[in-house]
């Protein structure tokens, strides 16, 4: 049982940082001064999604759920503006990307995390 939500959550965290692409240099981008600031800013969480990757160490489970939770706050905030400031396909594949991550994060949070 502890293997397997050890090797569920580890491989959950590897997909969220897989998914957490970042914003491919030719996305299409609604150009405005608010825009390039929000997605400056979607880029940075995102990119501390990706560093914190190999920050738990193994068998640390409260230490697994803490980077997830916080992974899942990153993922909430950089989402709104890559959607809002994205354009064509890059948008729907970047929002459907991390919306499925941030369900999978919830449920592996509502499953695993409860206490910790």
């Amino acid at each position: 049982m502890i293997h397997a939500m050890k090797m569920e959550m580890r491989a959950l965290l590897a997909a969220t940082v897989l998914a957490a692409l970042g914003l491919p240099a030719s996305a299409g981008v609604v150009d405005t001064p608010e825009c390039r600031r929000d997605l400056a800013m979607a880029d940075e969480r995102i990119h501390a999604v990706r560093l914190r990757e190999n920050t738990v160490q193994s068998g640390d489970f409260v230490g697994l759920c803490r980077v997830l939770r916080q992974n899942l706050q990153d993922m909430t905030q950089a989402r709104d503006p890559m959607a809002r400031c994205m354009t064509g396909h890059e948008r729907g594949e970047n929002a459907g990307q991390m919306d499925a991550s941030m369900e999978d994060i919830r449920f592996v949070i509502g499953k695993h995390c409860g206490g910790r």
